[in-house]
Parts: structure tokens; C-alpha cells; sequence
């Protein structure tokens, strides 16, 4: 009988190890393409992100700080894209043509004034006469010889003058006194003049100058002047002559802003003309306009007195559109004062 031999565990065979040499060129290959398809991967992870974002990015949170923050967005970054039909389809509001007309009047005025004034003021440069002595000095010119170069390069040309010794000064001699210390002598220069400071002395005293040399003032205005053949008016010996009579007060109502120089009206005031028609549905309104005249003269004031009647008639034609009876507007122009005023009362 032959022994029975102990039952072995089944081993599972094993696959010997392969150890394979790689060339460094190689690897090199392969973890370049490997770093590449990373970087492929990482920005196809991410919308509209390119490699150079990526970078911006990693540089970026390597400084730290407040670079590495993350920025808020834009405004509007999300909001969708405007729609072509939403373009404004009414022509915007303009001037009335009588109030384009007298702007252009007014311009042409203007230009035509200002050549007026730059030919009566004259040029900016004026002529500036030669100095009395130029004309003496030409006529006593005289022509140099050929050789002769002038004062000036026949001076520069010249050897320099011979330096001088300097004078020797005598030295100061004690002047015998009596008392037994000796006295320095007054020193002198080497001419021989004293050397001594100025006296100084008390300000002299101003005389008070006399009452008849001070002009006097006189109590009233000098006499008109008289002349020969002609009468003297009547308010010439008045101080001063009646000033006009101007309305200052501020005028009633609730003001309207227009625009400058023109019977537009401002944006953002129909607030206010709803406001007022329901304080008086029918009315009666009384509308003043004032044109803003620049000065006194009367064709501005006239042309400030157009321009506010039709800032009346663009505040009338505001009322008459919110259903306001024709029969119940009153409308006024002043030369003087900006914009408009309503009122129910005149």
C-alpha cells in the first residue's frame, strides 16, 4: 500500500512580473499627450471657456489676494436680447415751426450784429507807431568801410587792457593824546576820503495841510449847464427821475417748465397738468407764457412776447387733448419771466 499523501491547498498560478525599460523620449511623449488631453478635458468642462481663461484663472489664485475674487457679473448679463420691434415708432416731439422761425431770426440777428461790432471795434492789433527816435537815428546813420566790422566786434576784437597794481594804502598812525591810552585814527580809504555812517536823526515832521487845499463836497448837484438859444427842461434840477413802475410780484398759478428758447415742454409733467384739471374739471384756466427777453430793446421784447404766446398755445393744446372746453382757456404772452403759469383765477 503506498502512503496517502496529505491534501495540498490548489495554488493559482501566477503571471511573472514583466519589467520592460522605457526610453525617456518616450515617456516624455506620453505624459505631454497626457497633459494635453487634461487640459482638452478641463476646458470642454466649462462653457465659453478657452485655455487661456484657464491660465488667467490658475495665475490668479496662485497671487491670491483681491485679484483672486471672483468679480461680479456685469449688468445685464442675463437679461435677453432686445427685440427689434421694440424701436420707437413715433417721430419725438419737436418745436412748433413759428418757434423754429424765430430762433433762426434771432440767430441771424445775432450774426449779423456781431459783424456790425467787429467792424466798429476794430482790429485786435493795433498799429503800434515807431518810437520818436527811430526817424533821427536813420537819417544820421552812416555807412562803415569795407574793413570795419562796428563798435561792438572792433571792441571785441581788441587786445585787453592792462592790469593795474593796486594802491597801497599808508597804515594809521596813533595821534598822540594826553590820557595815557592811545586813540586809533579815523580810518581812511586810499584816496583819502573819511569813511563814516549817515547821521541818524528824528522823522522829520510833516507841516498839516490847510483846510483850502482839501476839496470840499458840495451839498447838492452842480448846476445844469446853460446854453444860448436853448431852454432849460423842467426835471433838470431833479436828484434823481422816476424809475419805472415794474411788476414784481410773482405772477399766479402753477409754473410749467419749457424748454430753453424753444415752446417744448419738458418731459415728466403730466403729473402736473392732471393734477391741475382736476382742481377745475371745466375750468376757467388763464395760461401765461413768458419768452425770457435778453434785454430791453424792443424787437427782443417783441420776439420774447411770440415766443410766449406759443408756450400759451402748447399748455392750451394740452388741455384741449385732456378733454378741457376751448371756451374755459385764456391765454396771455409777457416778454419778461422763463416757462408758463395756469391759474383759475386772472
Amino acid at each position: 500500500m503506498q502512503p496517502e499523501c496529505p491534501e495540498q491547498p490548489q495554488l493559482t498560478p501566477q503571471r511573472p512580473r514583466r519589467r520592460t525599460l522605457l526610453c525617456p523620449t518616450s515617456s516624455m511623449l506620453r505624459l505631454s499627450v497626457f497633459m494635453a488631453g487634461s487640459l482638452l478635458s478641463l476646458a470642454g468642462c466649462q462653457q465659453h471657456r478657452d485655455f487661456v481663461d484657464n491660465t488667467l484663472e490658475w495665475t490668479q489664485r496662485m497671487r491670491g489676494g483681491v485679484i483672486a475674487a471672483q468679480r461680479p457679473p456685469p449688468p445685464g448679463q442675463y437679461d435677453p436680447y432686445p427685440h427689434v420691434g421694440l424701436a420707437p415708432t413715433q417721430a419725438p416731439e419737436m418745436p412748433s415751426v413759428q418757434a423754429r422761425t424765430l430762433l433762426t431770426q434771432r440767430l441771424v440777428r445775432d450774426r449779423n450784429l456781431t459783424y456790425r461790432t467787429v467792424a466798429a471795434n476794430g482790429s485786435l492789433t493795433p498799429v503800434i507807431p515807431p518810437p520818436p527816435n527811430a526817424a533821427t537815428a536813420a537819417g544820421k546813420a552812416t555807412t562803415l568801410p569795407d574793413n570795419a566790422a562796428g563798435a561792438v566786434m572792433d571792441a571785441a576784437d581788441a587786445p585787453p587792457p592792462p592790469t593795474l597794481p593796486n594802491p597801497v594804502a599808508p597804515k594809521p598812525t596813533a595821534t598822540p593824546t594826553t590820557n595815557s591810552t592811545p586813540k586809533a585814527a579815523t580810518p581812511q580809504t586810499g584816496t583819502g576820503a573819511e569813511l563814516a555812517m549817515p547821521e541818524v536823526g528824528e522823522k522829520a515832521q510833516k507841516p498839516p495841510v490847510p483846510e483850502s487845499a482839501i476839496p470840499q463836497i458840495p451839498e447838492g448837484p452842480p448846476e445844469p449847464p446853460t446854453f444860448p438859444g436853448f431852454s432849460t427842461p423842467s426835471d433838470a434840477h431833479l436828484i434823481s427821475g422816476p424809475t419805472p413802475d415794474y411788476d414784481l410780484s410773482d405772477p399766479k398759478g402753477t409754473a410749467l417748465h419749457f424748454v430753453p428758447q424753444s415752446d417744448q415742454l419738458s418731459s415728466g409733467q403730466d403729473a402736473t397738468l392732471n393734477k391741475i384739471i382736476s382742481q377745475a374739471p371745466k375750468g376757467p384756466f388763464y395760461i401765461r407764457g413768458f419768452g425770457n427777453a435778453p434785454s430791453l430793446s424792443t424787437q427782443d421784447q417783441a420776439d420774447a412776447v411770440q415766443l410766449g404766446l406759443l408756450r400759451a398755445q402748447r399748455v392750451a393744446k394740452a388741455l384741449l387733448s385732456r378733454n378741457v372746453p376751448a371756451t374755459a382757456i385764456h391765454i396771455r404772452g409777457d416778454a419778461f419771466g422763463t416757462g408758463a403759469r395756469v391759474a383759475t383765477t386772472p
